[in-house]
């Protein structure tokens, strides 16, 4: 059975349920100030196709023997205004673990992406121009997520995603169905060609838009997808970098075959949404329908 929902909460509904939220997800960080350092994390160092990926990983107080594992992608940017450069996943991972029981988060550094400290992870960032979803780092991604799986033994593993990074989880649903249970896409430019296209039109017609790439696009891959997946997409409904109509023709595509596609466009909500209420909230109910689905 196929879930899809597209939620349009009145401006008030909303304003009330994210005041709401807010308080119980970001006691530590707001989006108007945000804390001016990282967390603090225990490091690991990942081996890929493309070398190392630095990841810092948070876990919640008390951990069974079987936590679940969640594994944060940042976009291309790796940061935005409301948070210091390079620190928003770090922020959004300690937040989850505080806030969520039995969980481990681990906030990758991208290939090629040089964090807050200075230390970087191999490989080639790219030009932000969506040239950085190849098959090699989407492989990379994997094989880290199996390095992740083997050491925390995990009950389910969820992968979420902002922007590029959700583009790269897109991409990984289709090329290794098997690697996760769950995924959050977050702000997704999930048709590269159709997004490429768009960001020239309004990035002044820059030739750079049109230059050659190898990377993979998530709608293309949407029917390799396993079946068995739980996949969130999530955007906003005022997002001008990857506009809503995106993230719903993949949602729409999913459902196609896949059982569980929840999709919400957020009122209000602009491309920089990973430290909003609505996406811990998009991530909360996610691993909940994850571990009533094996009560069942």
């Amino acid at each position: 059975m196929t879930h899809a929902r597209v939620r349009t909460h009145s401006p008030v509904a909303f304003t009330v349920l994210a005041g709401l939220l807010l308080l119980a997800f970001l006691p530590a960080c707001s989006r108007q100030t945000g804390p001016t350092t990282p967390p603090a994390a225990a490091t690991l160092w990942l081996e890929g196709n493309n070398g190392r990926l630095k990841t810092s990983v948070y876990q919640s107080a008390n951990l069974s023997a079987h936590p679940v594992l969640i594994v944060v992608l940042h976009g291309d940017l790796l940061g935005f205004r409301q948070v210091p450069r390079s620190t928003y996943h770090y922020v959004f991972a300690d937040q989850v673990t505080r806030q969520m029981e039995d969980v481990v988060v681990a906030a990758v550094l991208r290939p090629g992406y040089r964090d807050h400290t200075g230390e970087r992870s191999d490989g080639d960032q790219g030009l932000a121009t969506g040239d950085n979803y190849t098959p090699e780092v989407v492989d990379s991604v994997a094989e880290a997520i199996e390095q992740l799986k083997m050491r925390y033994s995990p009950s389910y593993t969820v992968l979420m995603g902002h922007s590029g990074g959700a583009a790269i989880t897109g991409n990984l649903l289709g090329r290794a169905p098997s690697a996760v249970d769950g995924a959050l896409l977050l702000a997704c430019p999930c048709n590269l060609g159709e997004w490429r296209e768009f960001m020239k039109q309004n990035r002044g017609n820059s030739p750079i838009w049109s230059a050659p790439i190898h990377s993979l696009s998530p709608q293309e891959l949407a029917g390799s997808v396993s079946p068995d997946v739980h996949v969130a997409v999530l955007v906003g409904a005022d997002d001008d970098v990857a506009p809503p109509s995106m993230s719903t023709a993949y949602a729409e595509t999913l459902k196609k075959h896949v059982d569980n596609v929840t999709l919400t466009i957020a009122p209000g909500l602009g491309h920089e949404i990973l430290l909003d209420p609505v996406t811990y909230e998009s991530l909360n109910a996610l691993v909940q329908g994850l571990r009533r689905n094996e009560q069942q």
